[in-house]
């Protein structure tokens, strides 16, 4: 097996492992996800070489793609689960994930939700407020049920990343104020059914000055020994997650700088730590495969029409988010400016725009890359458009675990009513 990840062979054709992705396309169609067991297995191993040296544990954020098998490979990998709705427990569940690993963040948890939870005996919940906190203990006392409890601080922090995506300033919905949490932790000493398990942070996604993560994190350290100063129980820290991918160039993240930051601040402490990555371990993993439909000019200006849409990739309009694409096959034709649009009914519908790309023919395939976060799992089916199919590589060997469903299928969901 070639190394982990999407290379090309000797006649500059795209590859993942053993298999050739053109004719990936060509058996799964078009728009295609594909991805890298390898790829997350190498990105999984080197974050957790980098947090070793402390006492820790992993738990995939499932928010970043919740396929079901790709939740199931990284348990199977050793993580643990952090999750943001009940659907991603159930998902877990279904994905073998035992409910002692799973820890339940979000600021919008509903009375169901938190009961499920604690029936099923999760790890732990990540609350973000003391109104949580009351609904928590009024549910854990009706079940007669001890729910673990760490406190989400918001340390103010604005860590130089996209304001959609930026969580660790109290101008956001998330954690508690910094100087309300003294009080509030008191409480979970006093309440019954609740047990006090420690303090989290995550101050948000596409971080890369690691600056903002040892504020953030020596803020919360800080915080901590002080509550056990004063004889309060503070066993685990999560850190959260946050470490951002290179989608431009393709650069693996640098988790030696993270383990620095770590160490220096853990090693010699008696904290359990949690770490909850996402991006970091599957975006990269990912590519979206997609075909040219035609080539449009309008006057000087150049479109390359393809058929995966925002419906599929919503990043870029949503974020403005770079990603990289490519020819599956190359064919040496000249470089062109062009603007790679799907055929949704918005001037938002873009993939890349005002790209450098070799000119491609009708029917060409292209591959979109760093697309295994954030991409399938914020689908839609936006202009009637179905979903894509999506598959994974094991060991030289592709497995479909996503099925697209027809739109015959999506119309056999809806009612017609037959009053008018």
């Amino acid at each position: 097996m070639n190394l982990p990840g999407f290379y090309r062979d000797h006649n500059q054709t795209l590859c993942v492992q053993d298999l050739k992705i053109s004719d990936l396309a060509k058996k799964y169609g078009t728009p295609l996800f594909i991805y890298d067991t390898g790829l997350m297995k190498q990105r999984y191993e080197a974050f957790l070489d980098a947090v070793s040296p402390v006492k820790g544990n992993i738990h995939y954020a499932v928010k970043a793609n919740d396929s079901i098998s790709i939740i199931s490979y990284f348990a199977k990998l050793g993580c643990g689960a952090d999750i943001v709705s009940i659907g991603e427990f159930k998902k877990c569940i279904a994905a073998g994930v035992s409910p002692k690993k799973i820890i339940f963040s979000g600021v919008g948890k509903e009375n169901t939700e938190i009961e499920l939870a604690l029936k099923n005996n999760i790890l732990q919940f990540n609350i973000e407020s003391e109104e949580e906190l009351n609904d928590i203990q009024r549910i854990a006392s009706k079940l007669k049920i001890t729910a673990n409890i760490c406190l989400r601080i918001n340390v103010d922090i604005s860590p130089n990343t996209h304001k959609k995506i930026s969580t660790g300033e109290k101008s956001t919905k998330f954690g508690i104020n910094f100087e309300n949490v003294k009080t509030i932790y008191q409480r979970l000493h006093d309440l019954d059914y609740i047990n006090p398990v420690g303090l989290a942070v995550h101050i948000g996604s596409q971080i890369f000055d690691f600056d903002y993560f040892f504020t953030a994190y020596s803020s919360l350290k800080s915080l901590a020994d002080e509550l056990k100063k004063n004889n309060f129980q503070v066993p685990s820290l999560d850190l959260g997650g946050g470490i951002g991918i290179n989608y431009q160039n393709n650069i693996p993240p640098d988790f030696s700088k993270y383990r620095k930051i770590v160490t220096d601040l853990f090693l010699n402490s008696d904290y359990n730590l949690s770490f909850e990555p996402g991006r970091s371990l599957i975006a990269e993993a990912g590519i979206l495969v997609t075909k040219v439909i035609r080539n449009k000019k309008n006057n000087d200006k150049k479109f390359i029409i393809v058929d995966a849409a925002m419906n599929n990739l919503i990043r870029p309009t949503l974020y403005e988010a770079f990603h990289e694409v490519e020819p599956v096959n190359i064919n040496h034709n000249h470089k062109i400016t062009a603007d790679i649009v799907g055929p949704i009914c918005e001037t938002g519908d873009f993939i890349a725009l005002d790209r450098k790309i070799q000119s491609v023919d009708n029917n060409d395939f292209l591959a979109i890359r760093t697309v295994g976060a954030y991409a399938s799992v914020m689908s839609s089916n936006y202009n009637a458009r179905a979903d894509a199919n999506e598959i994974i590589i094991y060991n030289n060997k592709e497995y479909l675990i996503k099925k697209t469903e027809s739109i015959e299928k999506l119309i056999k969901k809806e009612i017609l009513l037959k009053y008018f």
